[in-house]
């Protein structure tokens, strides 16, 4: 299947399918959604927008090359899954070998279903491999739990959440996630911020959804090339979606609502 065949989250797709028609992905994604929601297919998708040559963007599903990935047989793209419980260190080891060798087209992309089960030891190696990516490499990570993946693999990921609805994709939240964003690269007073996010502050609901978009708005930014996306350092971008899962986790945690958000200001102004 390609995107255009997968019901739901359709802005989300529409955001990959231009990363892959410009020509400007990430190394790696964070996949991430309920059991319910078809992450290896979603990969897939991904996978044949990228390396179909027909219909660049979004896959032709015809071609050998979208064949083979619909398959699982594609030589260049290749999946790790977990053995008994979890993905393992020895697994990862056997990843990285195969991402040293050159493709035979004109990426390597890899994907690991289930990458929220890796042990700690798996997940500081996979580390070395995205600080260090071989040239083309994409990594696409599913997970049905990002919480359960350490934080320095997750900063270094573009997070793509992957909602049933799309309440997340709401134009006024977007709107917020910006304004907040450009508020805090000016260096605004805490003052202004907080009222900025006075719509947020109150509704655990509305705050998640808020940062869900904050940390879009920077993984757009993270991959783009023109003058105002080369205002956010890549140290700040990371260090701003580090602040974002930990305010996330404390939300979750049931940390007060008003209390996190304020404290992710202040963490931001640093």
């Amino acid at each position: 299947m390609t995107f255009d065949e997968i019901s739901g989250n359709e802005k989300i797709f529409e955001e990959l399918k231009n990363a892959a028609r410009c020509g400007q992905i990430s190394h790696a994604y964070i996949l991430e959604g309920a059991i319910d929601i078809h992450k290896e297919m979603i990969a897939k998708a991904f996978a044949k927008s990228i390396l179909c040559k027909e219909h660049r963007g979004s896959g032709c599903n015809s071609c050998v090359i979208c064949n083979k990935i619909e398959h699982g047989n594609h030589e260049d793209v290749f999946f790790l899954e977990k053995e008994e419980n979890s993905i393992k260190d020895e697994d990862v080891v056997r990843l990285q070998d195969r991402l040293r060798n050159k493709p035979l087209g004109e990426r390597n992309i890899a994907i690991l279903k289930d990458a929220d089960t890796m042990t700690l030891r798996a997940q500081n190696r996979l580390l070395k491999t995205l600080e260090e990516p071989p040239d083309g490499t994409v990594i696409m990570l599913l997970s049905e739990n990002t919480e359960s993946l350490i934080k320095t693999i997750v900063s270094r990921c573009i997070v793509v959440r992957l909602p049933s609805t799309e309440s997340l994709e709401d134009d006024a939240l977007r709107l917020l996630a910006e304004t907040t964003a450009e508020a805090l690269l000016a260096g605004r007073p805490f003052y202004e911020l907080k009222k900025t996010l006075a719509a947020v502050l109150s509704d655990k609901k509305q705050a998640l959804a808020f940062l869900d978009a904050l940390e879009v708005f920077y993984g757009r930014k993270a991959v783009g090339n023109n003058e105002t996306d080369r205002l956010y350092p890549k140290a700040y971008l990371y260090g701003q979606v580090g602040a974002i899962e930990e305010t996330r986790r404390s939300l979750r945690g049931n940390g007060t609502v008003g209390y996190a958000l304020k404290r992710f200001l202040l963490k931001s102004m640093e």
